[in-house]
């Protein structure tokens, strides 16, 4: 025991070193571990998120295809529903007219309006007749509900109308039940409502009276839908007079063309108002 005293005192500084290395190993063990746990706990949460995230990725891209797959079935769909109802559409147009021209004498040249314009007082119409299909300038356009407009202007296979519904559209109408006159023109407001010009108070035109092209229209034959009396109200000289006009120009689809029979020995009387003039023979023939 002395001895060991004695060694302890003699080598205290040694044993102390010794002492506090084995400490400092077991705290630096102990600590690697702690660290080692804290780092593959880091690494577990680490693998989780990124499985997770992945997961969530690999789900997305697959709605995104399913989504695509759903956008494509619609569209077909949609494509089918558009064209069918199309062809519904197109076969009602077309039957309609088809009894309208069978029920009626005049020869008819039926076209289909491919291209409009309806943003300003000068709309216009495009059409897929022209000169080679028999459409001439001043032919007459209509629908079986009423007057649409009139050719201004033909290349071969197109023609371009002026609709009633144009700052420069006139056209002579009279109505169904007494035979009153005026001229019907359109104010460039309500698509659907045109105004009827020059008929006087001492008229006994009324609502609801239908109007029909007159004769003395320079380019639609007579008996023409045009409208029906919607307003009727007393100014200075003359009655105003609201229309609604048959043709329904928000849905128009197919037209028909009419040539008016002109009367060369009318036309030529016309032309020469005031002036005494022998109607030549060709014209009396």
């Amino acid at each position: 025991m002395p001895n060991f005293y004695k060694v302890f005192k003699n080598n205290n500084a040694y044993l102390l070193l010794l002492f506090y290395c084995s400490i400092a190993g077991l705290l630096i063990t102990f600590e690697q571990d702690y660290s080692l746990q804290n780092l593959l706990s880091r690494g577990i949460e680490l693998r989780a998120g990124v499985s997770q995230r992945l997961s969530d990725m690999y789900r997305y891209l697959q709605l995104n295809d399913e989504n695509e797959k759903l956008a494509l079935q619609n569209s077909v769909l949609l494509a089918e529903i558009i064209e069918q109802g199309s062809v519904l559409r197109d076969s009602t147009s077309i039957d309609r007219t088809a009894r309208f021209i069978e029920s009626n004498p005049i020869r008819f040249i039926h076209a289909r309006v491919v291209e409009r314009r309806f943003n300003t007082n000068e709309n216009l119409l495009i059409i897929n007749a022209g000169i080679q299909q028999g459409v001439e300038i001043d032919m007459a356009v209509m629908t079986p509900d009423g007057l649409v407009g009139r050719i201004i202007q033909v290349s071969n296979n197109y023609a371009k109308v002026m609709p009633v519904i144009h700052a420069e559209f006139s056209v002579s109408v009279v109505s169904d039940s007494n035979g009153t006159q005026g001229i019907l023109s359109w104010n460039g407001k309500q698509e659907q409502l045109a105004q009827l010009h020059y008929v006087p108070l001492s008229s006994s035109i009324g609502v609801n009276e239908n109007m029909y092209t007159a004769d003395f229209s320079t380019f639609a034959i007579r008996g023409i839908p045009v409208g029906q009396v919607l307003d009727v109200k007393p100014d200075k000289k003359f009655y105003r007079i609201t229309v609604r006009l048959g043709a329904d120009f928000s849905s128009l689809n197919r037209v028909l063309i009419v040539k008016k029979t002109t009367d060369p020995e009318k036309m030529l009387l016309m032309e020469n108002t005031g002036a005494e003039k022998k109607i030549p023979e060709e014209a009396q023939n």
